[in-house]
């Protein structure tokens, strides 16, 4: 594999990096072992340590070189042009939680400024800023000379390398300071409720990485592909509590364009349809109220009908904050007519929306997005249970064209279990832009 060409990266967005990495054949096992003798020799010759390490310590240190190595090789093949961020903080590489990996020590970012010596050339690191402003950079790292040269040389592909399935699948989240924070992890203690919701998230990815999955790609072909053995779903809870989100997040299919699902995605051997919940939001708070929608569509809101775009903006909205709006949303300006004040919207919607009504400005989405993951959750386990393979995208799957009417069905049957009514699905079998 030759280095990339210059690309212009201004507009690239980095990606973590990912620590269960590790080298599966013999190939990519020598290249490692190459890199860890590299260190070692360039650490003794720089007298960089006064003694040999200790058996715990020696694993931990192969361990790392593997971790980093194997997911900028990974990076590489996916022909990513952004970097891959890292953290080289004491705080985090020095706490202990369910989250931590073992190659976060406190001798993690020594091992990252071996690889990037120039004298080795394993890696390029760009060192970050140390303090926490909104704007601040974070220490990214490539691959380096030495690294492009040895998976050219030693043939490497995505089967050299392996992902290990040790990554805790149920994550929570704080709440946000402000609409500029970023999100933290929180460890928490086992209950009874997490321990099923990690069963069942370890069910659902065991399924999914026995899948007959593919993607196509043509021989003129220059773009980043996505490795298709990248499956494991997590489930994320937010504000840190177990009663908010939950969403799954994860796998190859859900950093594609529509487009290109429906383009180049394979499953079982055909090709994919989407089910997707209609107004999926709005007939929840109705099942919340016990009310029944009077209308067919809920975003038809009258005074604003050819506007329906932004007022499922507006909505939605209205469902997740706690207190009303002053000034029209940001992606909602350009759907309505030219002078059109908020709360004319907001109160039209409300209007039109009696019986749930009371539920506006609550906060009740994050409770919404609850319910909804918990659907989804059980969706695919109830396909599963038909030998049906079913990837999630939010409140959407996908599945091979042959399934799609069982996949309705259950989807319709679940929708009517949690809520109370029944579920409304739109299927589709081609993309429209």
């Amino acid at each position: 594999m030759n280095e990339p060409a210059t690309t212009d990266t201004s507009k690239a967005v980095d990606t973590p990096f990912s620590p269960w990495r590790f080298a599966r054949t013999e190939a990519s096992k020598a290249l490692i072992t190459e890199a860890i003798a590299d260190v070692e020799r360039y650490e003794e010759h720089g007298k960089l340590r006064t003694r040999r390490r200790k058996g715990h310590d020696q694993e931990t240190f192969e361990l790392t070189v593997e971790a980093i190595l194997c997911d900028l090789m990974h990076h590489a093949l996916y022909r990513r042009p952004d970097a891959i961020y890292v953290t080289r903080s004491h705080a985090v590489l020095g706490g202990r939680n369910r989250y931590r990996p073992r190659v976060y020590g406190k001798t993690f970012p020594d091992v990252l400024d071996r690889l990037a010596a120039p004298e080795l050339g394993w890696i390029v690191q760009e060192i970050g800023d140390s303090d926490w402003r909104q704007d601040a950079r974070r220490t990214s790292i490539r691959p380096g000379p030495k690294l492009f040269a040895r998976l050219d040389t030693g043939g490497i592909t995505f089967a050299d390398l392996g992902l290990a399935c040790v990554a805790e699948p149920i994550i929570l989240k704080s709440e946000k300071a402000d609409f500029w924070d970023e999100a933290q992890v929180i460890d928490y203690h086992d209950t009874e409720e997490t321990r099923l919701f990690r069963r069942e998230m370890r069910d659902i990815n065991d399924w999914l990485r026995s899948a007959d999955i593919d993607y196509g790609t043509y021989k003129t072909d220059g773009s980043p592909v996505p490795d298709t053995s990248d499956r494991d779903l997590r489930r994320i809870f937010t504000r840190g509590r177990f009663e908010s989100g939950g969403r799954l997040f994860g796998g190859f299919w859900q950093g594609m364009s529509k487009e290109s699902r429906f383009d180049r995605l394979v499953i079982d051997g055909e090709a994919i349809v989407e089910l997707d919940y209609a107004q999926m939001g709005p007939r929840q708070l109705y099942g919340m109220a016990g009310a029944v929608p009077a209308a067919s569509d809920l975003y038809a809101i009258p005074g604003f009908e050819e506007h329906r775009k932004g007022i499922k903006v507006v909505f939605s909205s209205m469902v997740f904050r706690e207190t009303p709006m002053r000034k029209m949303l940001r992606g909602s300006v350009g759907n309505f007519p030219k002078g059109t004040h908020i709360s004319e919207i907001t109160e039209a919607i409300i209007r039109h929306h009696p019986a749930i009504a009371h539920l506006f400005f609550t906060g009740v989405g994050h409770h919404v997005q609850r319910q909804e993951s918990q659907i989804m959750v059980d969706i695919l386990l109830s396909l599963k249970s038909h030998g049906i393979v079913a990837l999630p995208v939010h409140d959407a799957i996908l599945v091979a064209s042959s399934n799609a009417i069982m996949a309705k069905q259950v989807m319709g049957d679940v929708f009517s279990h949690h809520v109370g009514l029944p579920g409304l699905v739109d299927v589709s079998s081609t993309y429209v832009g």
